[in-house]
């Protein structure tokens, strides 16, 4: 019974010494990122007909004489 228990702990202490050790540790030096990378954008926008026309009008309608400032005159252009 005796040899039983010391052969047991015998074979628990070497599988206790078989237990792989995993460490985590940071580098000594910093880790650097490259990146050497060109971002090339194209946007496309598409309207309704209805839409383009109301917006050419907007901008028909904001011409040089109608964001003056209230209480500034007018100035005429040259032709």
């Amino acid at each position: 019974m005796k040899l039983n228990l010391i052969i047991m702990l015998a074979v628990a202490t070497t599988l206790v010494g078989c237990i792989p050790k995993i460490e985590v540790a940071a580098p000594k030096e910093p880790i650097t990122i490259n990146m050497n990378v060109k971002v090339d954008h194209d946007i496309t926008i598409k309207a309704d007909p209805d839409v383009e026309k109301l917006i050419h009008q907007r901008q028909a309608e904001r011409t040089p004489e109608k964001m003056q400032a209230p209480g500034q005159q007018k100035q005429q252009s040259a032709q």
